[in-house]
């Protein structure tokens, strides 16, 4: 255990938890550059949440047992390093849509992001998804409704 923070602990780093990720991001990569080679590597994104759930859930849970636990201070070290790079990837996003997509496309990536950036996808995406879903046609969604799942099951836990 580490602590650069007096009020929240670290867990002390594994390298078996980053083998474990490069599994994980290698499978989805893999996966969107060949579809058909690699059938069901999605479940890398399942592995990942995986990993996070038991990593989030370390630190929750031994910070409470020492009684140092806050959620102010636990959402803002997530937010210090989940929103630099979420506010790149929509940033490079929406100027890529700019050359790439038909204007009523581009309208409709504009929500999207809107949605990702609030991380609150599935208000405006959740009936979007399962119909891409249905058609087998791919969501811009899709990946932020399931950081969307992860965030309520890291704020309300399990029922």
């Amino acid at each position: 255990m580490t602590s650069a923070n007096p009020h929240l602990l670290h867990i002390k780093y594994r390298p078996d938890i980053d083998g474990l990720r490069a599994v994980a991001v290698l499978s989805v990569v893999v996966f969107h550059a060949f579809p058909n080679g690699l059938k069901g590597g999605f479940i890398g994104v399942d592995i990942f949440f995986v990993i996070s759930g038991y990593l989030i859930s370390s630190i929750i849970f031994q910070n409470l047992e020492k009684g140092t636990f806050s959620f102010g201070e636990f959402y803002a070290r997530r937010v210090k390093r989940i929103f630099p790079s979420l506010i790149l990837v929509l940033a490079a996003s929406y100027a890529f849509g700019w050359f790439a997509l038909f204007a009523d496309e581009y309208k409709e990536l504009g929500k999207h992001i809107a949605a990702g950036a609030a991380s609150s996808p599935t208000l405006y995406c959740g009936a979007k998804t399962v119909i891409s879903i249905i058609r087998r046609k791919p969501s811009r969604c899709c990946i932020y409704g399931a950081w969307e799942s992860r965030n309520n099951f890291i704020s309300f836990g399990p029922s």
